[in-house]
């Protein structure tokens, strides 16, 4: 009745699956605790429940392949296609009436498939930012003079940073600060490095990390900051230099308007883990796009 060797796919809850051949029917995927513990004299059903050995194939027979209708094996089929552990399998079916609620059961199977999908959606609008980040990378990386580049409005979570830092104490404090994020409720998207805020005499150096606020979030975070869209002048550096950007930037730091100047690791398509070459951007007068 049971093959425990054919394997048929895996539930994702926690279980392995084995394959239950039916008569006239298709090959159905089961658990494969359920089908050790019939080989082993009892079954503990994926219900909770035990069943004696001597009724274990008269449990089965009832439910899988003598009942004049597939829906009970289709519908464990559906809890394994859909990812929900066939624990739960007894909210949608009602044993003293043998009653499937299958409306509800689609209905559960339906708000699953809809997460996953705005899961893999959002996962891939991620992936196709990187992408993006990649290609502008190596286009500053390959270019000999400073580029031009316009960028759109980004949330960042800012923290103070102090100035020419050394790298373990850098690194620590950051990883703090990702900490500190996480437990905002905030996400953290790919973006992260250090901002010199200028205006007029004053110059503030914080670590920033990018964050996506969740629509209709009321309590905003003080320390998260909106920068505006606008347009850079970017160039790489093989080193972190941030405190030296006004030598860089001598130009625009010869203006007095209000400016931002970002450091980050260039995002190459390939990474140097050892010694990455930094990207650093600096504001032009008109910030605002359109």
């Amino acid at each position: 009745m049971i093959n425990p060797m054919a394997n048929c796919g895996s539930d994702v809850a926690t279980y392995s699956v084995v394959a239950v051949s039916a008569p006239n029917s298709t090959q159905i995927c089961f658990p494969s605790r359920i089908a050790k513990t019939v080989i082993t004299g009892v079954v503990a059903d994926a219900f909770g429940q035990s069943v004696p050995e001597s009724s274990a194939d008269r449990w089965f027979e009832k439910r899988l392949w003598q009942s004049p209708r597939p829906s009970f094996p289709l519908a464990i089929q559906l809890c394994i296609d859909l990812g929900i552990p066939l624990k739960h399998f007894m909210d949608y079916y009602i044993e003293s009436s043998s009653h499937l609620r299958y409306a509800k059961l689609i209905e559960r199977g339906t708000a699953l498939a809809k997460e996953k999908i705005q899961t893999i959606q959002k996962r891939l609008s991620n992936l196709e930012k990187m992408q993006a980040e990649i290609e502008h990378s190596e286009l500053i990386q390959q270019s000999e003079d400073m580029v031009r580049c316009n960028f759109p409005a980004m949330d960042v979570w800012l923290a103070p940073c102090a100035p020419n830092a050394a790298e373990p104490h850098v690194f620590t404090q950051f990883h703090s600060l990702i900490r500190m994020v996480e437990s905002s409720g905030l996400t953290i998207n790919y973006f992260a490095g250090r901002l010199l805020h200028c205006q007029g005499n004053q110059k503030e150096l914080f670590f920033y990390i990018g964050v996506d606020i969740p629509q209709g979030m009321q309590d905003i975070p003080e320390t998260v900051f909106h920068l505006p869209a606008g347009e850079y002048l970017c160039c790489t550096q093989a080193k972190p230099a941030i405190e030296d950007a006004a030598n860089i930037f001598t130009e625009q730091f010869a203006l007095d308007y209000e400016k931002f100047v970002l450091e980050s690791e260039l995002s190459l398509g390939d990474y140097d883990c050892a010694a990455p070459p930094f990207e650093l951007r600096c504001s032009l007068p008109d910030r605002q796009m359109p």
